[in-house]
């Protein structure tokens, strides 16, 4: 399998970056994952947030224990700032997550270029 495979799927299949660490460019490595699980981390933070919030009211008797009320709970929009924090996380991950596997195809076929020109000139230079 070539480079440019191999980095596409273990960006697409193992962390957003990882692809670019397999072809030695941790930079751009390094800023992908750090963009993408930024972004995760923070959507997270909020679900555990809304979790302890509801278990919180269901332990003070506010909400009932019914399936219902529950998943109305959980299941509420965020509003206001909360709102515009979340979706801007969400499309971190999701953009962070896509621009690493492009880049990490593009990089592996350059880099894949770029050995083979090198196996022609190191070729040549033998004959």
């Amino acid at each position: 399998m070539n480079k440019a495979i191999i980095s596409t799927l273990l960006s697409a299949f193992v962390c957003p970056g990882s692809g670019h660490f397999y072809l030695k460019r941790y930079n751009a490595g390094t800023l992908i994952s750090c963009i993408s699980l930024s972004g995760l981390a923070y959507l997270l933070y909020q679900a555990v947030n809304r979790a302890v919030t509801v278990s919180d009211q269901i332990l003070s008797g506010e909400l009932p224990l019914d399936y219902g009320a529950i998943y109305a709970a959980i299941s509420q929009a965020p509003q206001g700032g909360e709102a515009f924090w979340v979706e801007a996380a969400t499309w971190a991950f999701i953009l962070g997550w896509l621009i690493g596997i492009i880049d990490a195809y593009r990089q592996g076929r350059k880099l894949m270029r770029l050995e083979a020109r090198q196996g022609e000139t190191h070729a040549e230079a033998n004959r």
